[in-house]
């Protein structure tokens, strides 16, 4: 918040910035601090970035007035009229857009005052699972999401929800309009469940958005009969060795034991 000239700033806006999604409204708060009357008064909204400053909404002579609004936001603003007498000058944003997001002035010309609220928008999209093959004895599993702002991290996890490892890093992209488009594999294979989670998160604006997938029995690659068979012939020669093994340990143990047992006893 900053005041102008030689007037201390009496208007209040938000402690920290506004978040809000791209094609939600929003709301841009700002009143007078010792809740005046502002019916009476020139109130104006503008939006400004590095090298320009645009005309978001004007209310002058107890009215509405849209003749020096920027295009970008013909028929998507709104004040709250009845609020006026109280002191609340906020500003109601419909249908957000990215080009929305940075430094919204609410200015108040007569006493001169004003404070700027920072809009930030992001944007969210439901992941996409598909089935994609398989893989030794697992299958083969694609996330992908598009329209995300800011970049997003993508990552797998079973149904305990434990991080499973992907194949590969995750791949991105961005469009035309700056949004990013996201998509990792991973390879699973059969568990009690055979339910995986695709998560695509983004901490900067506090939001994910999470799809499951349930991966049917006969999805996953069984097992050749040869397979099968040396599997069991192979336990069985682990059976008989370990059997062997034992046999010859307790002999070697017992023969110790013997040699350990004083003559005099043997004579006995």
């Amino acid at each position: 918040m900053r005041g102008l000239g030689q007037w201390s700033s009496e208007v209040d806006g938000p402690a920290d910035r506004v978040v809000a999604l791209a094609g939600e409204d929003v709301i841009l708060p700002c009143s007078l601090k010792l809740s005046v009357s502002a019916e009476d008064m020139t109130v104006r909204w503008t939006r400004s970035n590095q090298t320009t400053t645009e005309n978001v909404h004007l209310y002058k002579d107890s009215r509405d007035s849209y003749e020096d609004q920027s295009t970008s936001y013909r028929g998507r603003t709104l004040m709250f009229n009845e609020e006026l007498k109280k002191g609340n000058v906020s500003l109601k944003l419909n249908r957000v857009t990215l080009s929305d997001a940075g430094n919204n002035t609410c200015f108040i010309p007569t006493p001169m005052q004003e404070t700027t609220v920072q809009l930030f928008v992001g944007a969210v999209s439901q992941p996409v699972i598909s089935i994609n093959g398989t893989k030794g004895w697992g299958v083969v599993l694609k996330c992908e999401s598009g329209g995300w702002f800011p970049e997003p991290e993508m990552e797998w996890l079973d149904s305990s929800g434990t991080i499973l490892p992907a194949d590969g890093p995750q791949e991105r992209h961005r469009d035309s309009e700056g949004l990013y488009a996201v998509r990792q594999h991973v390879t699973v294979y059969k568990t009690d469940t055979n339910k995986f989670t695709c998560r695509v998160n983004q901490t900067k604006i506090n939001h994910l958005k999470e799809t499951e997938i349930h991966v049917p029995d006969d999805v996953f690659p069984i097992l050749p009969y040869w397979w099968i068979v040396c599997l069991i012939a192979a336990a069985a020669v682990v059976g008989v060795f370990a059997g062997s093994a034992g046999v010859y340990w307790w002999r070697k143990c017992t023969e110790m034991k013997m040699r350990k047992i004083p003559e005099k006893v043997l004579e006995v």
